[in-house]
């Protein structure tokens, strides 16, 4: 009767196993197999590494998800990780607005630097024309003089090591 006790625990064992840990994995499996038949494009959905986009369209296997407006990348269908509804979006997108809302940054650098950059141009002062000539004679110049590779001589005190073989014992 001793043989029977350990069948009945490794029945046991093998079930709380399954219980605990097969099932809700098929039936993650399957609840993630029915949102993505679900997704129809416009849909705004986050994908596994974090961005957030909306479908444009779907296929068998991949979708074209728009990130930005005017910017649409190609995924496969396991690289959604939800669809995201309007009550859980945070910002508000449409292309009319140039700024996230509630966004007071500071201008870049860039940004600041560029009306400067227009009153050099405007005035005359480097402008343009000057740098693409510039940059012509320097080219016209390097065209003119032949390219050779340059000698490479090893130092004569560095001699080159025999290759290793394998000695048969």
């Amino acid at each position: 009767m001793g043989s029977w006790v350990w069948v009945v625990y490794i029945v046991l064992i093998g079930g709380f196993i399954y219980l605990m840990m097969i099932r809700p994995n098929q039936k993650r499996a399957a609840e993630q197999k029915q949102m993505m038949d679900a997704i129809q494009p416009g849909a705004r959905v986050m994908l596994t590494s974090g961005l957030f986009g909306t479908v444009q369209a779907v296929g068998d296997k991949q979708m074209v998800v728009e990130l930005a407006p005017g910017m649409a990348v190609t995924v496969v269908k396991p690289a959604v990780a939800k669809v995201v509804p309007e009550s859980e979006e945070e910002f508000e997108y449409t292309d009319e607005h140039e700024q996230i809302e509630g966004d007071v940054s500071e201008p870049s650098a860039i940004e600041a630097a560029k009306p400067d950059a227009d009153e050099t141009l405007s005035s005359g002062e480097a402008g343009s024309e000057d740098v693409i000539d510039e940059t012509a004679a320097v080219v016209e110049e390097a065209a003119d003089k032949p390219t050779e590779a340059p000698d490479f001589e090893p130092p004569a005190d560095e001699a080159m090591p025999a290759p290793r073989t394998r000695s048969k014992k």
